[in-house]
C-alpha cells in the first residue's frame, strides 16, 4: 500500500506541474491558443478540485480571446499568398462571413466550378509563433518527470512538438484527409469530404462542401455516437488514428450518415500496438489480470504487477459504463466517474508512479479521451463496452 505521505507528495508534484504549465501558457500567444483549444474540448466542471475554478477561468479567458474572427482582408491576403493571384482567379465566389471560427483557423464557404466548397485558412502568423514558442516546453521537462517518474518526459515532449507542428500544416492535414476519404469512399454510414488538391497550401485547405447538422443537433444522438465510436476506434485498424473529434467538426447528414470534417490531429499507429490495446480491453472485460498485465507491459504502459490495481480502480471509476448494457454517457457521468476515481487516492497514486505512456501512444490516447469526451458533452446512451470491442475488432467493416 502507498503511504499517505507519498500520496500527498505525488499530488503536490502534479499540482506543481499544472502551475508551471499554466504559467508557460500565459506567457506566450501560442500558449493561449492551446488553452483555448482545451476550453473547446471539455466542460469546466470536469476539472478536478482544487484546480477546477482557477483553471476553468483561465480556459474561458483564453477561449474568448482566441475566437476573434480573422478580418476578411487578412483571409484574402492569405489566399493571394497561397495561390499567387486573386482568390477569384481560382474560385467562382467566396463569402466574406466565416461559417466557422476556431483558435487556429477560419472556414469560409466558396464556390468552385459551380459546386460549394469549404475554404479553411490558418490564422496568419500562427505557425511561426508556435515554432518559436515550442522551446518553452523545455520548462515542463523537470516537473513532468517529477510528477510521472516512469515517463520518458524528453521523448514525450519531442512527440508533442512534432505532432503540434503537423497540426499547423494544412498540406499535412490535406494528405491525412485524402487518406481517410479514399478509405471510406462508399462506406454505408461514414463520409469524409475530398480535399481539392490543386488548391491546398501550407496555410490553406479547400474541400468539398457537406451539408448537415452538427453533432450537437443530431436527431438521433445515440446512433450518431455509435457511429462515431466505429469511426474513431475503427480507424486504428487502418493504421491511423484521429485525435481531435470535436462536435462542431462532425455533421449528421439528412440520410443519417456521419461526416468528419477536420483532420489536423492524426497519427500513424502500428498494428501491434492496436492488437495490444484490444487485448487489454478484452482482458479487462474478462477480469483476467495476467492477460491484462501482459498487454499493458507490451505497450510499456504499466508493469504486470500493477494489473490488479488498475482493473479494480477502472471498474470502480467506470461503474455501469464498463458493463454490457446501455448506459447514459453525459457530463454528469464524467463528473461521477472522476469522483469515484479519486475515492481511492492511494490506488491512483500507485498507478501514477508505476505507469507510463509511450510517445507514439500520446496522440492515440488523446483521441480516445476526446472521443468519449465529445459523446459525453452531447449526451448519448449506448452499450459502450460492446461498441468499443466491435470497433477494435472489426475496424470500419
Amino acid at each position: 500500500m502507498i503511504p499517505a505521505a507519498m500520496a500527498d507528495d505525488t499530488f503536490r508534484r502534479i499540482d506543481a506541474l499544472i502551475q508551471v504549465g499554466m504559467r508557460l501558457a500565459r506567457s506566450a500567444p501560442s500558449g493561449r491558443i492551446a488553452l483555448a483549444r482545451v476550453a473547446l474540448s471539455i466542460e469546466p466542471e470536469w476539472i478536478p478540485r482544487p484546480w477546477g475554478d482557477t483553471i476553468a477561468a483561465e480556459l474561458e479567458a483564453a477561449r474568448a480571446e482566441a475566437m476573434q474572427p480573422i478580418p476578411f482582408r487578412d483571409v484574402e491576403r492569405a489566399l493571394r499568398g497561397a495561390w499567387g493571384g486573386q482568390p477569384t482567379d481560382e474560385l467562382d465566389s467566396l463569402e466574406s462571413e466565416p461559417v466557422a471560427v476556431t483558435p487556429t483557423a477560419q472556414v469560409h464557404r466558396g464556390e468552385l466550378d459551380g459546386a460549394a466548397v469549404a475554404v479553411k485558412v490558418l490564422r496568419p502568423g500562427l505557425a511561426a509563433s508556435v515554432r518559436q514558442d515550442l522551446g518553452l516546453l523545455e520548462g515542463l521537462l523537470s516537473p513532468l518527470g517529477a510528477a510521472f517518474p516512469a515517463l520518458d518526459a524528453a521523448a514525450v515532449m519531442r512527440e508533442v512538438r512534432e505532432r503540434v507542428l503537423d497540426e499547423l500544416d494544412l498540406e499535412t492535414e490535406a494528405s491525412s484527409q485524402r487518406r481517410f476519404q479514399r478509405a471510406l469512399r462508399g462506406h454505408p454510414f461514414l463520409v469524409v469530404p475530398a480535399p481539392i488538391t490543386r488548391l491546398v497550401h501550407e496555410h490553406v485547405l479547400v474541400s468539398e462542401w457537406i451539408d448537415g447538422v452538427s453533432l450537437w443537433q443530431a436527431p438521433d444522438p445515440d446512433l450518431a455516437a455509435a457511429r462515431l465510436i466505429a469511426f474513431g476506434l475503427g480507424a486504428a485498424r487502418t493504421g491511423f488514428v484521429h485525435a481531435d473529434l470535436h462536435p462542431d467538426d462532425l455533421l449528421v447528414l439528412p440520410d443519417g450518415r456521419l461526416a468528419i470534417l477536420d483532420f489536423g490531429a492524426t497519427r500513424a499507429v502500428a498494428p501491434e500496438r492496436v492488437d495490444a490495446g484490444a487485448a487489454a480491453v478484452e482482458a479487462f472485460i474478462a477480469g483476467d489480470e495476467a492477460a491484462f498485465g501482459a498487454a499493458t507491459e507490451r505497450l510499456g504502459a504499466l508493469p504486470a504487477g500493477n494489473a490488479a490495481t488498475a482493473i479494480s480502480l477502472a471498474r470502480a471509476a467506470l461503474g455501469a459504463h464498463a458493463e454490457a448494457d446501455p448506459t447514459l454517457l453525459d457530463s454528469a457521468a464524467v463528473v461521477a466517474a472522476r469522483d469515484r476515481l479519486f475515492d481511492d487516492p492511494r490506488a491512483l497514486v500507485e498507478l501514477i508512479l508505476a505507469g507510463s505512456v509511450a510517445p507514439e501512444d500520446i496522440w492515440p490516447a488523446r483521441g480516445v479521451s476526446q472521443l468519449f469526451g465529445t459523446i459525453a458533452r452531447v449526451g448519448a446512451t449506448g452499450p459502450w463496452r460492446e461498441l468499443v470491442r466491435a470497433a477494435l475488432r472489426d475496424g470500419w467493416g
